[in-house]
């Protein structure tokens, strides 16, 4: 009896995701196998979009070439305080990470014209915990990096290089 409770409650939760329209991410599906990845060289976002790539089996910067260009341009990052205290200290604080990038094929042709993509997080601030502040941004910038090398993938899997 137990055994089949339990699986009438795991059917229940399958369902209800399914019904409110939960999709795991599932693999990508690239038409291509290589990538040249260019532009701000030694930086966090470079390393992060450069594992991410790797992560999904692709070549990244092969010694032959590959058949198109992720140019990452330019991020910004941008820090402003949304409220502040009855004594006019910083209260709440929003951050935010905007990365400038393209994909070109091996011709130079734009696949994916220069665009950019943001994130935005706000946190909580407070005068007396500012080095755990700090951290706790530091922390929110990689993960918002990481969320755009995400949404790269994304955006290259929907690449087909053999039509334009």
């Amino acid at each position: 009896m137990k055994r089949f409770i339990q699986v009438i409650a795991l059917l229940t939760t399958a369902f209800a995701l399914a019904a409110c329209g939960f999709q795991m991410r599932g693999q990508y599906d690239f038409d291509f196998e290589k990538i040249e990845l260019r532009g701000m060289d030694n930086s966090e976002m470079s390393r992060n979009m450069d594992l991410q790539l790797q992560i999904l089996d692709l070549k990244v910067n092969p010694p032959e070439g590959a058949p198109l260009k992720l140019n990452l341009i330019s991020e910004l990052r941008d820090r402003s305080i949304v409220t502040f205290s009855a004594t006019g200290r910083a209260r709440e604080v929003r951050i935010t990470y905007e990365l400038i990038y393209s994909v070109v094929d091996k011709n130079g042709d734009f696949l994916i014209a220069t665009s950019q993509l943001s994130q935005r997080r706000e946190l909580t601030y407070a005068d007396d915990q500012i080095l755990g502040k700090e951290a706790e941004e530091n922390q929110l910038y990689t993960e918002m990096q990481r969320d755009i090398a995400r949404q790269i993938t994304g955006r290259l899997s929907a690449l087909k290089l053999g039509q334009k």
